[in-house]
């Protein structure tokens, strides 16, 4: 989640206590358990744990340290690769 620099004070303000509430453990339980989808809440999976114990053994949602070795992450794409690829998308898409 990100919060744009040119917000007001307020709008920071309310916009840093939703993602403080999303980061809760119980809170991010229940989204994880909605999505099925992994989340990076510490606590989250004792959470899980009282709301389907079998989710909380996924590695889908809870991927353990030996799945973690088997990850990669893709690089971000620069400025001009982002616009090129959105013009295309948008071609493809007919807009």
């Amino acid at each position: 989640m990100m919060i744009p620099s040119t917000v007001t004070p307020e709008a920071k303000a309310s916009a840093e206590k939703l993602i403080n509430w999303y980061y809760d453990p119980a809170i991010a339980a229940e989204v994880a358990a909605y999505v099925n989808y992994v989340t990076p809440v510490k606590g989250a999976q004792a959470e899980m744990e009282k709301i389907d114990p079998d989710l909380a053994k996924s590695e889908y949602i809870f991927p353990t340290d030996a799945t973690m070795k088997n990850l990669s992450v893709f690089r971000s794409l620069t400025p001009t690769e982002e616009t090129a690829w959105t013009e295309a998308f948008q071609k493809a898409a007919g807009n």
